[in-house]
């Protein structure tokens, strides 16, 4: 009853007009898969407070969290057909309106968050005119972070994966291919049918970052938790070309001067709460499955390359891939 409740409140919002009585208020209606209380939800709601503050309210967010507008693709339809405005984005969502930009997703590309912001602040002006080519402003990039295994039983080596059910996004050519080569079968599924297949046993091993997995309460049914990053999972906030038109001058130049410093003290705060999120994942059960190293690193070392030649020309061109490398400063060799 609660949950069609809030479906009920959300089909009734969808529906509401874009501008609201004679001061011409804007809202802009934001969807996230985000749960409320998150991090994510409470970086929103200060920003929506502070745009209305500084707009005198003609200006602010209607905020859709926890997955209510539906998955991620599902909320790309809804903004396609003006039902909603505007989202923040993984992989998945972005890819599914320039699958170039999946080049940043790739398994074992990045050392470090160093290398993560030299290679999303050399690209931002290329993305940025490629969206706004697919119908989107780029608004700013957020923050998701290192992605591990999550496990009913521990991973230790490419041996222990292959044995699990293990869970890909659906649409999301990149795990995919990951799991692909890492000799496993995943099974897709929207990211909010997650809950439900581990508590059905359709799955039992997942990828996410550690502030994620909290977030949804994945740790409820895992027990285990790899050190190992497998990749750098990242996220943007996109606003509809069409909506961002109708916005009077002086409204966007508010959007565009508070939204990207508030996902940069976002991801700020996020990678400050990598550790603590993992030692709360530790005091709530899980226990963290050390490294592989020597021998048994090798093969999850291995499928950068395997993954990366495999998608070139089909998500990104050679070429994107070479300045990602030259942005590390990296010969593609020595990266792959």
């Amino acid at each position: 009853m609660k949950w069609l409740l809030r479906f009920a409140l959300f089909s009734c919002l969808l529906t509401a007009p874009l501008a609201f009585g004679a001061g011409q208020e804007y809202r802009i209606k934001f969807a996230t898969v985000a749960p409320e209380g998150s991090a994510w939800v409470k970086a929103m709601n200060e920003l929506d407070a502070e745009l209305r503050a500084r707009t005198g309210g003609r200006l602010g967010f209607l905020i859709y969290a926890g997955g209510i507008a539906g998955d991620e693709l599902d909320v790309l339809k809804k903004i396609r057909i003006g039902q909603l405005h505007c989202a923040a984005f993984s992989g998945v969502g972005l890819g599914a309106v320039l699958p170039a930009v999946r080049v940043l997703d790739l398994p074992m590309l990045f050392g470090d968050a160093a290398d993560v912001d030299r290679v999303r602040g050399g690209l931002t002006p290329r993305f940025t005119q490629d969206f706004s080519r697919e119908g989107f402003q780029f608004i700013a990039w957020a923050e998701i972070g290192p992605v591990h295994l999550f496990s009913k039983t521990p991973v230790r080596s490419v041996a222990d994966l292959k044995r699990a059910k293990v869970w890909a996004w659906s649409g999301d050519p990149i795990a995919k291919e990951t799991f692909k080569a890492l000799g496993t079968h995943p099974i897709p599924l929207p990211i909010t049918d997650v809950g439900t297949a581990l508590n059905t046993g359709m799955i039992d091993t997942v990828y996410a970052p550690p502030l994620g997995a909290l977030a949804l309460q994945w740790q409820t049914s895992l027990r285990f938790m790899s050190a190992l990053p497998l990749a750098y999972a990242n996220a943007a906030v996109l606003l509809s070309n069409v909506f961002f038109e109708r916005l009077p001058a002086d409204l966007t130049r508010e959007l565009q001067a508070v939204f990207p410093p508030a996902m940069e003290r976002l991801t700020v705060q996020l990678r400050r709460q990598v550790e603590q999120t993992t030692t709360a994942l530790q005091n709530s059960g899980v226990e963290i499955v050390p490294a592989p190293t020597g021998e048994a690193l090798l093969p999850f070392e291995a499928i950068h390359r395997q993954v990366a030649q495999t998608l070139e020309d089909d998500l990104y061109p050679a070429e994107l891939l070479e300045e990602v490398y030259r942005l590390l400063g990296r010969e593609p060799a020595a990266a792959q």
